[in-house]
Parts: C-alpha cells; structure tokens; sequence
C-alpha cells in the first residue's frame, strides 16, 4: 500500500483520537504510531509535515480522505486503529466506542480486535 501524505495525515489524525480516547496517550501507543509511520518509510522530516497536515484537517475532513480509499486500505485502517485500542493492555469501552464511530463515519469493515490484531501481524 502506498499512501499519500494527506491519506496518512488522516489516519494518524484519528489514531492520535483514538489512543486519547480513555483519556491518556501510552508509550506503547506512540510506538505503534511510531513503527507503522516508518513502515510507509516515514522519516522525521516528513513526519512533521504529516502532523502539520493532519493538524488542519478536522475529523469531518479526515473520514472523508479515508472513505475513499481502497477496500485494501480501509481494511488496514481498521485494524491499525484496532490496534491501538489494546496496546497498553486495557481495552477502554471509550475506545471502542470510538472505533465504532469512526467504522461507520469512515465506511470502513467492521472487525474485531482478535481480527485486527491478526491482520497487523500479517502484514
């Protein structure tokens, strides 16, 4: 997969959203972050200009960019922001919740957290 700057700027938008859903952002949160922006070869330069970027979009601007991405790339969304749910080892109603949410605001697959920790680990 191949996503654009703003594509990515919408997903790390929401998954910073989704990691401060229970009101605390982890250090094993900000490693998943960290480790999928360098999966998309994401250096430090160019992770700014993603942050910047996803700073100016507001959640309404974001579903939108992920709504039309490929099924492909939805169905890694939603397993990345699944993820993130579970990876301080507390799975918060508040976040899946949010998951929930954004599934439907996003037009993305609905899944469950054994699925998409399944799916991340096979990528």
């Amino acid at each position: 997969m191949i996503f654009t700057n703003q594509e990515l700027s919408a997903i790390f938008r929401l998954a910073y959203v989704m990691a401060l859903a229970d009101g605390k952002i982890t250090n094993e949160e900000t490693t998943i972050m960290a480790c999928e922006l360098a999966r998309f070869n994401v250096d430090s330069n160019k992770a700014k200009l993603i942050a910047e970027m996803g700073d100016k979009m507001n959640y309404g601007e974001c579903c939108q960019v992920i709504s039309r991405m490929t099924a492909e790339e939805k169905k890694y969304v939603t397993a990345f922001l699944g993820t993130l749910i579970c990876a301080d080892g507390n799975i918060d109603e508040s976040e899946l919740k949010l998951w929930a949410l954004i599934t439907v605001l996003c037009d993305l697959p609905e899944m469950n957290i054994v699925e998409a920790l399944s799916i991340m680990s096979n990528i």
